[in-house]
């Protein structure tokens, strides 16, 4: 699975975040970028990962049953890939 830093933002856009953090927050927190993100370990970005492997049910059981299942993880400012 690859996805691209634009469907991070349109996914948060789509639930209201740059209204909640602010135009200039949103896009600051955007700059950041997916290398950042993940090893900060945000939440917005786990749950948008989450939200495009169509994961339903317990956030925490299904982030370890996915967990088990992937065998690598790369990420850029702009892109991450995630081989399962």
């Amino acid at each position: 699975m690859n996805l691209r830093i634009s469907d991070f933002e349109d996914w948060l856009r789509s639930r209201g975040y740059d209204k909640m953090m602010g135009e200039q927050n949103f896009r600051e927190f955007l700059k950041l970028g997916f290398a950042t993100l993940l090893f900060s370990n945000s939440n917005l970005l786990v749950s948008f990962l989450l939200h495009s492997l169509k994961v339903q049910g317990e956030r925490e059981k299904a982030r370890f049953e996915i967990a088990k299942k992937i065998k690598a993880i790369s990420a850029t400012k702009d892109e991450i890939r995630i081989d399962i």
